[in-house]
């Protein structure tokens, strides 16, 4: 009976222990559409200025880094030999890039990473090798659904639950032969980690290439959505489940969209082409997600590096003034998720987080 007694005990005071431990603060970066573009690392005109914004968010103290998508141009052809080819040279670069920064990164898949967008016939038909070629370079975890290793996964840091997916599954749409969702086996991988995981953390956030809430603004973009909006099973299954976050990309312009207790934030890079590349800090707490969106001006060049079958490239140089550079990256938005009451509360919105701007 003592020994009962003593472990029953022991049990009580180190459950205690484990619920009274205070989480202590941390960060994570999203910055989708980074670069979008075939660069060479170093590349010779973007050094500078792509040195200050990476050493910026490394200044955040992030734990990591994420990208929604469109990390390369992305246009390689057809064939899995060519396709290969040109994913060797640039994606090793891009990922350096970040190693050499000290950095830790989470890339979801995009549109360029699967030749861009529409996909018909030979298109359509070499999806799988550019997704093979994603999953080898990026080696993100491998516990996604079966037809999805690597390219739909999950990860867990400290109080939160981390899901990135794979809106690029086969179907019919106006992009062709690709329908931008979650649906079939993946949304029920998706739901499944949410029902394993959701009472163990605190916060529940999750990326994807393309927008779900419409309307969002864009620049430089063809606007590719996610698939039926607010009304896809995607979408019902993240309500049910009480997340937190959906950060995407592919728009090139920022929108803040706050539905059903979710927050959509529509964001990101395209860094040479934009003049205002962005980037989102979100400050974790044990009851509580800090957002804050903060932007940099830009000077592009007046030349275009190339880029293979791209008519238009990016500008051959970009520039931060030494001015600016003393001011750094300033905020365009805040908001904060309470999660210490009874219901969420999406508290002190400013910028880009009040709604009454935005597109209609």
């Amino acid at each position: 009976m003592k020994l009962v007694l003593l472990i029953i005990s022991t049990w009580f005071v180190s459950g205690l222990g484990v619920f009274a431990k205070e989480t202590k603060p941390w960060s994570f970066v999203s910055i989708p559409d980074f670069l979008n573009f075939d660069i060479e690392y170093p590349q010779e005109g973007w050094e500078d200025a792509l040195g200050f914004i990476m050493d910026s968010m490394k200044k955040e103290n992030p734990a990591f880094v994420m990208v929604p998508g469109d990390l390369v141009m992305g246009h390689w052809g057809t064939q899995k030999e060519e396709i290969n080819k040109w994913a060797d040279k640039y994606y090793p670069g891009w990922i350096q890039r970040f190693k050499d920064h000290d950095l830790k990164v989470y890339a979801a898949l995009g549109d360029h990473e699967i030749r861009d967008n529409p996909w018909r016939g030979a298109q359509a038909d070499a999806v799988p090798f550019y997704k093979d070629a994603f999953r080898r370079h990026l080696k993100m975890p491998l516990n996604g659904p079966d037809h999805m290793k690597g390219t739909a996964f999950y990860w867990l840091h400290e109080n939160a639950l981390f899901i990135s997916v794979d809106v690029f599954e086969k179907g019919k749409s106006r992009q062709g032969e690709i329908a931008a969702g979650v649906t079939g086996k993946q949304l029920v991988w998706f739901e499944q980690v949410l029902s394993q995981h959701r009472d163990q953390v605190d916060h529940i956030i999750v990326m994807g290439h393309t927008p779900i809430l419409r309307p969002v603004r864009t620049f430089s973009s063809s606007g590719m959505l996610t698939e039926n909006g607010r009304d896809s099973e995607f979408w019902r299954v993240m309500v049910k489940y009480d997340i937190d976050l959906y950060l995407c990309g592919e728009v090139h312009a920022v929108t803040c969209t706050q539905r059903d207790g979710i927050q959509q934030i529509a964001h990101g890079g395209l860094i040479g082409r934009t003049t205002k590349p962005n980037y989102l800090l979100v400050t974790v707490r044990k009851d509580k997600l800090e957002l804050n969106l903060k932007e940099i001006d830009l000077a592009n060049g007046k030349g275009r590096l190339w880029q293979r079958d791209k008519s238009k490239g990016p500008w051959d140089t970009i520039t931060i003034t030494p001015e600016r550079k003393k001011q750094g990256f300033t905020s365009i938005g805040k908001v904060t998720l309470n999660k210490g009451t009874a219901a969420k509360k999406f508290e002190t919105q400013t910028g880009f987080f009040n709604e009454k701007n935005n597109p209609k």
